[in-house]
């Protein structure tokens, strides 16, 4: 099943991007997937393990059109230190949304060990207090799914870089169990054939009720796989 859904993923789309807040944050909007509970400050950050802890996921909120690059990630004495840098933008829209960006863990970082994660971006700086990674190990080209703060949970898969997936719908079908499907890609979508990480959000509802050792299902065309949420 593997083989098959990562077939589909380079031949149609994958699983998105990286993510982040305006320098001058626009007004506050609703998150994707979420009313307006899901409404998030712009200043807020989040963070957690990818890629069975070798990358670390950085979740900001700010305007879809302006996403910020990683200027340097390092350990220093203990802590972990990632900066992020504005994009050289002329303007942003005014919305505020929910976007992911992935960075190296690194050298000489234990991710079994619990971790302190320093997040600078502009005038805005955040500290996170990162558990140990409790899970197996990913392998390559394998997906894999993870918390990324209390109600948003980062799926990282493989497929073509140029083509992102669009989340159509996602359900709590138990505590156990997170489904999300997404849309079917336009007939004509035309798509680079290499492989590259990207990731997926998915938004809980602020009342639902999904237990941090719950399982993800997804699939595209007719190819289908779940992954335990780490």
């Amino acid at each position: 099943m593997r083989i098959r859904l990562f077939a589909a993923l380079a031949g149609s789309f994958v699983v998105a991007t990286a993510l982040v807040a305006c320098a001058t944050p626009a007004s506050r909007g609703v998150a994707p997937g979420g009313g307006a509970d899901a409404v998030a400050p712009a200043a807020r950050i989040d963070a957690g393990w990818l890629d069975g802890g070798a990358t670390i996921g950085v979740v900001t909120y700010g305007s879809s059109s302006c996403r910020p690059e990683v200027s340097t990630v390092a350990d220093d004495n203990g802590v972990i230190l990632i900066a992020l840098s504005e994009p050289a933008a002329p303007a942003c829209t005014d919305d505020l949304v929910a976007r992911a960006l992935e960075v190296p863990v690194p050298s000489g970082v234990d991710a079994t060990a619990d971790q302190r994660i320093r997040v600078e971006l502009e005038d805005v700086r955040t500290d996170i207090d990162l558990p140990a990674y409790g899970g197996g190990a990913v392998e390559e080209f394998a997906p894999s799914a993870s918390w990324i703060g209390d109600r948003v949970i980062a799926l990282r898969t493989w497929g073509s870089s140029s083509c992102l997936p669009v989340v159509e719908d996602t359900r709590v079908e138990s505590p156990a169990s997170v489904v999300v499907r997404f849309a079917t890609p336009p007939a004509d979508q035309v798509c680079t054939m290499d492989m590259a990480p990207q990731l997926t959000l998915v938004q809980l509802d602020p009342d639902a009720e999904v237990d941090r050792d719950a399982t993800l299902s997804f699939g595209v065309l007719d190819a289908a796989e779940t992954v335990p949420i780490r």
